[in-house]
């Protein structure tokens, strides 16, 4: 009777507990970032009075029989579920949603929080304003956050100053439009190009033109006279090629080659008359009135006028050689109706081509008509495209062997042929030397030391066991063989090869003997000598020769101005730039550049669209002035000037209109007080070229001085500050802790938990990185749920209840059993 007493107490206490959860939980159902807990029982000690029994053959087994103790409180747990999201407006509340805690920190240790109720401090400390904790997170440096590294206090202090920053880079993006319009005809402006008389082969820039050199390259120059055929006045580069199999063509680009030896001989290969050869043969006499080019050849006319020849191409004397096309609008030729003097084709828009040699007249390209009928007697008039000259050939110039035209490789054979009497030759391990005797047979001398001289006879090294001789041997050469067994043979048989060591066998006493060539003396005189040495290097030094002058453009100015007509009918008048047939009008952009005071400048770049090819894709020309002259110079408000320039630059694309090449420095030069040179680079590479419009625009670094106005936080935590001069940059970034098991924080007071024995340490990281969500301008709500607690506060009212039945039951229970003996 008086286990029941203990069990209705039990109950009472743990009734008692459950409401004083249930009454804290209500008490905060206001509370930011509160979490309710709840309370759960567990049965006490049962007292046993009959344990269970197993059954057997005669009678089946039997139950325990236990009488429980009462009850007793399991566990208080903490619901770590997501509270709502209450929004406040207020730019530094955050509220997290999610498995994570803030991180706060005073003198007193580190402690963690859902209350995301934060401000700024006077210092501008990021802080939990009820208490003064500092907001734990990451600062950025320059706007640049590392987050791998310790947490800190966070502080952004008010009207925080921003340092002026000079540009140094400027990337462009987006698109450039592949279908511009493209110019079909440029009138007056001023030519590029004095032209001679006899047409473009020469003259003198008045303003930057393009030559295209023997090597391929293109070379942009803007002073001196220049000529077709002469070698170009740049800066000439030596190139010595030393891995085996490495090949050099002799050409008037790279002449002379130079064979460096592995004797030490240094053989150029231009030198004419020298006796070396590299291994190359001309594929016709030098005498011949038919000859096919190989890498070089000169044609000349009656009239003395030269062309050169087109690799692969044959050419026949007393027939016509045509040259290039000219094909530049404002060009002009004059014929005079002597074919011996010169031959004059004219090629039409409409495809056609027209010998007009016959004819006295001036023809202009670009300008002129020609008409004609064709072979049905229909009459044809078209404006004039271009024109090749040519003449009759008279004679033509081949290249020599060992000269234009040879190929040196580096492991090959410079072979050097000596038949002059007293020439001579020692065999080293350097060379291989072969003897061609005045019999026909050739001998190859393989002992070091041996000293071979045309017109003296050979004679064998008995020592060697190398020698070696091929060729027809007779009585003429006199060939006597020492064998190994001491007899001398005079042999004669015709087509035999000798060698030392070799078998021999005679005939002695009608016995046959066999034995070996001991060594071999030939009488007949050597009347060649034949030096072959391995090619260990190869040298060129490029000197290439001006194949082409572009006649590049016409300049305009207010005194000479442009009439451009483009393909889409337009026509527009300039008065300044350059401007071409095949180019487009320029795509005007405009960047901000920052010198080192934060002074801004708008520097105008230009993109013109200058060719325009199916093949290696089109290409743009990038420039600071259309002019070309690379140059330009900006007004700046306060009166100074800035000098602004850079070198036009080329743009190419893939046919696909994806970016292949290309990018730019321009350079500044400042009279403002700032850094007086300064460099932008211009980032092309994420630019497009497809049909469509023009989009391209350019984004600079660098900035102007600033003080911080305002910050705002974004869903990951990090902190934005926003400066005067219109700069965004990051501040700092909160950060977030996550447990193993949040429930198991021991709660502090003030909205805080920290570290017990069952929380598991904590994983400081950005919110991303955890996968909770932060969501500024709002607070965490409590996660009290009232209509569950009411409904909780009415069960555990009942069960308090009934508690209190078992102790007043019991109690008059025991009454009885007194009164009993009364």
């Amino acid at each position: 009777m008086m286990r029941s007493l203990f069990s209705g107490v039990s109950g009472l206490k743990n009734h008692q507990t459950r409401m004083d959860v249930i009454g804290n939980n209500i008490s905060n159902v206001n509370t930011t970032g509160f979490k309710s807990s709840r309370v759960t029982f567990t049965d006490m000690l049962s007292q046993t009075l009959t344990g269970a029994s197993a059954p057997n053959e005669n009678v089946g087994g039997t139950n325990p029989k236990q009488i429980g103790l009462g009850s007793s409180v399991a566990a208080v747990d903490m619901l770590f579920t997501n509270g709502s999201v209450q929004s406040t407006g207020k730019n530094t509340d955050l509220c997290l949603s999610g498995d994570g805690l803030f991180v706060v920190k005073d003198s007193s240790g580190t402690y963690y929080t859902r209350n995301g109720a934060f401000e700024f401090d006077a210092d501008g400390n990021y802080v939990l304003p009820g208490n003064g904790m500092y907001v734990q997170g990451w600062m950025a440096q320059n706007g640049s956050l590392n987050t791998s590294g310790e947490v800190g206090n966070i502080q952004i202090p008010s009207g925080k100053p921003m340092a002026a920053a000079a540009s140094t880079r400027t990337a462009y993006s987006n698109n450039l439009n592949s279908s511009v319009p493209i110019i079909t005809e440029v009138t007056g402006g001023k030519s590029d190009l004095t032209k001679p008389e006899d047409g473009p082969a020469s003259g003198t820039p008045q303003e930057p033109i393009t030559l295209i050199l023997s090597d391929g390259t293109e070379v942009v120059v803007d002073h001196g006279t220049y000529t077709v055929g002469d070698t170009y006045p740049g800066t000439t580069a030596t190139v010595v090629h030393s891995n085996p199999g490495e090949s050099v063509v002799v050409s008037k680009d790279n002449s002379p080659v130079t064979a460096y030896l592995v004797d030490g001989q240094d053989i150029s290969a231009s030198e004419a008359g020298n006796g070396w050869s590299f291994g190359y043969e001309t594929k016709h006499a030098p005498d011949s009135d038919t000859a096919t080019t190989t890498k070089a050849i000169t044609l000349t006319s009656l009239g003395g006028k030269t062309g050169a020849g087109i690799s692969g191409t044959t050419y026949v004397v007393g027939e016509a050689y045509e040259g290039k096309l000219i094909s530049t609008a404002g060009g002009s030729v004059t014929t005079n109706g002597d074919a011996a003097e010169n031959i004059v084709w004219l090629y039409l828009e409409d495809g056609t081509k027209h010998d007009v040699t016959t004819t006295s007249a001036t023809y202009n390209i670009g300008t002129d008509s020609y008409s004609y009928t064709d072979s049905m007697g229909v009459p044809h008039t078209s404006k004039i495209k271009g024109y090749t000259e040519g003449f009759i050939i008279d004679k033509m110039k081949v290249s020599s062997p060992s000269g234009t035209g040879a190929t040196v490789t580096v492991g090959g054979i410079a072979s050097h042929t000596m038949t002059g009497e007293g020439d001579s030759v020692k065999k080293t391990d350097k060379n291989e030397v072969t003897l061609t005797l005045d019999s026909g047979a050739t001998v190859q001398v393989t002992t070091n030391g041996t000293i071979s001289t045309v017109g003296k006879d050979y004679i064998s090294v008995p020592d060697s066991t190398t020698d070696h001789m091929s060729g027809a041997a007779s009585k003429a050469n006199r060939v006597v063989l020492t064998l190994g067994d001491g007899t001398t043979v005079e042999d004669s048989s015709t087509g035999t090869d000798y060698k030392v060591g070799g078998a021999y066998s005679y005939t002695k006493n009608g016995v046959t003997v066999n034995t070996t060539i001991a060594s071999f003396s030939i009488a007949s005189k050597i009347s060649a000598i034949q030096e072959d040495i391995k090619v260990d290097r190869v040298g060129e030094t490029a000197m290439p020769t001006i194949d082409e002058i572009k006649m590049p453009f016409s300049a305009a100015s207010a005194d000479e101005p442009v009439t451009v007509k483009m393909s889409d009918g337009s026509s527009y008048v300039q008065t300044s730039g350059r401007y071409a047939e095949g180019w487009s009008m320029p795509v005007v952009t405009t960047i901000t550049v920052y010198d080192t005071l934060g002074a801004a400048h708008d520097v105008t770049v230009y993109f013109t669209k200058t060719k325009t090819d199916s093949i290696n894709g089109n290409e743009w020309t990038v420039s600071v002035n259309p002019d070309g002259s690379g140059q330009t110079i900006i007004k700046e408000p306060d009166g100074t000037e800035t000098t602004i320039a850079m070198p036009d630059a080329t743009l190419s694309f893939k046919t696909t209109g994806a970016y292949n090449s290309g990018d730019g420095t321009v350079e500044m030069t400042l009279t403002n007080g700032s850094t007086a040179d300064q460099k932008i680079t211009l980032d092309l590479s994420a630019i497009t070229q497809y049909s469509g419009s023009n989009t391209i625009a350019g984004k600079t670094d660098g900035n102007a001085a600033g003080t911080l106005s305002s910050v705002s936080i974004d869903s990951s935590g990090i902190i934005t500050g926003t400066y005067s001069n219109g700069i965004k940059q990051a501040e700092a970034q909160v950060a977030v802790a996550q447990f193993n098991n949040a429930s198991g924080l021991t709660k502090a007071g003030d909205s805080l938990y920290q570290v017990s024995n069952n929380s598991g340490d904590p994983n400081v990281k950005t919110a991303a990185d955890l996968g909770v969500k932060i969501t500024p301008s709002a607070l965490e709500m409590s996660n009290v749920d009232v209509a569950n607690e009411f409904t909780d506060m009415i069960i555990t009212q009942r069960g308090f209840q009934s508690n209190s039945k078992i102790i007043t039951v019991s109690d008059e229970m025991l009454e009885t059993v007194v009164n009993m003996k009364r």
